[in-house]
């Protein structure tokens, strides 16, 4: 074997040893709804369910990482629904409000808008024992990590917006910020909103003649 042929061929050997290793790498927080459809246009995972699981993923990718605290999970509302009329949500079973306004995290065409800063357990990747998948279409891999199950509850809202973010600490107390990719995040959108004030106004002037219309609505991104 010649000289050049071994370096054609150490090289194709370890473009496949970085491949493959791409390909292993999870983010460190991912969102997923079991059995919801992933929107390759708003890159998200999206289910029409008024009652749903949420799952918040933390994998111990990189190695080093032990743990992720401060974990965060945003729920956004559209910024003109807020103060809607018989609209709710509930997360384990107990209510949450829309009080804070802005930007959380980077806009990705949702915020600035009205959301719910909920506070989660730290994500304990590199001890709890949970398999955690990547969840993006057209990418693999599993990694050791932790998860979080949520029981989301809503009605009322025309869609949710799912984003989370946390920090991760690591081998000898480095800490570095982390959040779900947007190719990675979650939305809900109600296929039976309540709908909105000035609709209601205008069914209650007559002006609308058909009852129960269905309204279906995903943020653009």
């Amino acid at each position: 074997m010649t000289h050049n042929r071994k370096i054609v061929l150490g090289g194709g050997f370890l473009f496949l040893l970085l491949s493959a290793g791409i390909a292993q790498a999870l983010p460190s927080l991912q969102l997923y709804i079991p059995g919801s459809t992933y929107d390759a246009t708003s890159e998200s995972w999206v289910t029409n369910a008024s009652n749903f699981e949420l799952q918040v993923l933390g994998a111990s990718s990189p190695a080093s990482a032990k743990y992720i605290t401060d974990v965060m999970l945003y729920v956004a509302i559209k910024e003109s629904e807020k103060g809607l009329s018989g609209a709710y949500i509930k997360v384990n079973g107990s209510p949450i409000t829309f009080d804070n306004f802005g930007t959380p995290m980077p806009p990705h065409s949702i915020y600035p808008t009205y959301y719910n800063a909920y506070s989660l357990p730290d994500l304990m990747v590199s001890t709890a024992g949970e398999i955690v998948n990547n969840y993006n279409p057209g990418e693999s891999g599993t990694d050791d990590g932790d998860i979080h199950y949520l029981q989301i509850e809503y009605g009322g809202y025309s869609s949710l917006h799912f984003d989370a973010k946390g920090t991760v600490v690591g081998s000898g107390g480095k800490t570095w910020e982390t959040k779900a990719p947007f190719s990675h995040d979650a939305e809900a959108a109600n296929q039976n909103a309540v709908p909105e004030p000035a609709t209601m106004l205008l069914l209650g002037t007559g002006m609308f003649g058909l009852v129960g219309i269905k309204r279906r609505f995903v943020p653009k991104r």
